[in-house]
């Protein structure tokens, strides 16, 4: 339900920064405003009950299982609350939506709009898509996309290692992953013919850990840690953690080729390319969980989840290196700052991962 949400509000940012029209930007100010009330407003209360049941806990009246129960319970419930009155909304997100795709089709010129699928393009995405009309050299130097990339990801034990097969991790190494989308800006460093370029933007960030079997992710008294699961068979246990990021990357152009446009000479952006590029990005913590599926000891499907209050830092920050030639972008990203602090009692905190951009949606 959180990831939805989240998705949410990274697609309606891009949208904000993408458009060209005020009254779309109003409207969609508008939504997302009454959707955070309706989250903020429901989790008050739930950490209310939450921190009755910890109190409960604490002075003895509840065992550790029946604090799991109540707090799963409670968690549920107000995942429920949320998703319902959410949905309440959906009808002004549609009115909104259905806007958008009038004012990109029906425009007051007469200009004639695109929309291709691309598969391996020149720019830098496995797939693009793109709703611009026909492009002038000019155009093509300076873009406005939607981004998403996948990594394979592990642990280190310190911000300058760069092996991501650390086996001491206790993390499963080709099974965690992170998944992250960006809205992002391209822009021409100096003049047209420069082969220089900067990428910014906004990114929805989810990294997903999957413990070697038969670990799990446990919390207790302010800490968190790795321990053996014993309720049965264990099928998949993972923690996530949810960021919103500000990346910026240049990126370099080895082999440039150039065109004329109008008495004007341009670095061609339609021709295949080969680059190479340097970044660092910055994000805040947004929520942590850790979930577990497993068979009962009647053999039995079941899972929980439940949210990490401790063990995970607030704010990130990180490098980027990537090469990209034709459709084909690869990078290596580096958490310079630990992930877990010292609340989590795992062998390594530093994250790594090595990665591909698996799609672009132009605009």
């Amino acid at each position: 339900m959180k990831n939805k949400l989240l998705f949410l509000s990274v697609f309606l940012c891009q949208i904000s920064v993408f458009s060209q029209q005020g009254k779309m930007d109003d409207d969609i100010k508008k939504y997302t405003a009454r959707i955070d009330s309706i989250v903020t407003s429901e989790k008050l209360k739930m950490n209310d009950e939450m921190n009755l049941v910890e109190k409960n806990f604490q002075s003895g009246n509840l065992s550790s299982e029946e604090l799991k129960a109540r707090k799963m319970t409670i968690a549920e419930k107000y995942e429920k609350i949320i998703n319902d009155k959410v949905d309440a909304e959906n009808a002004e997100l549609q009115k909104i939506t259905k806007e958008t795709a009038v004012n990109s089709v029906f425009k007051k010129n007469s200009d004639t709009v695109k929309t291709t699928v691309v598969i391996s393009n020149k720019q830098g995405g496995m797939v693009q898509v793109s709703t611009k009309k026909e492009k002038t050299p000019k155009d093509y130097l300076k873009n406005d996309y939607l981004a998403v990339s996948y990594g394979f990801m592990n642990l280190t034990k310190d911000a300058g290692s760069l092996n991501p097969f650390e086996n001491d991790s206790k993390m499963r190494i080709g099974n965690s992953h992170s998944f992250e989308i960006q809205a992002r800006k391209e822009r021409q460093l100096g003049s047209f013919e420069s082969p220089f370029f900067i990428h910014y933007g906004l990114a929805y960030r989810s990294d997903t850990y999957m413990p070697k079997r038969p670990l799990v992710v446990a919390q207790n008294n302010e800490q968190i840690y790795f321990e053996d699961f014993t309720q049965g068979s264990l099928k998949r246990s993972k923690l996530r953690n949810v960021y919103l990021t500000l990346p910026v990357d240049f990126q370099w152009v080895l082999n440039p080729k150039y065109t004329d446009y109008e008495d004007q000479k341009y670095l061609d952006g339609k021709s295949r390319q080969f680059r190479i590029g340097a970044g660092v990005y910055a994000g805040v913590n947004l929520r942590n969980i850790v979930k577990v599926k497993y068979y009962d000891q009647d053999n039995k499907f079941s899972k929980y989840d439940y949210t990490l209050d401790h063990g995970v830092n607030t704010f990130l920050f990180g490098a980027k290196l990537s090469v990209s030639y034709g459709g084909i972008n690869l990078f290596i990203k580096k958490d310079l700052t630990p992930i877990f602090n010292d609340h989590a009692l795992f062998p390594n905190k530093n994250g790594i991962q090595i990665g591909i951009d698996l799609m672009k949606l132009d605009f």
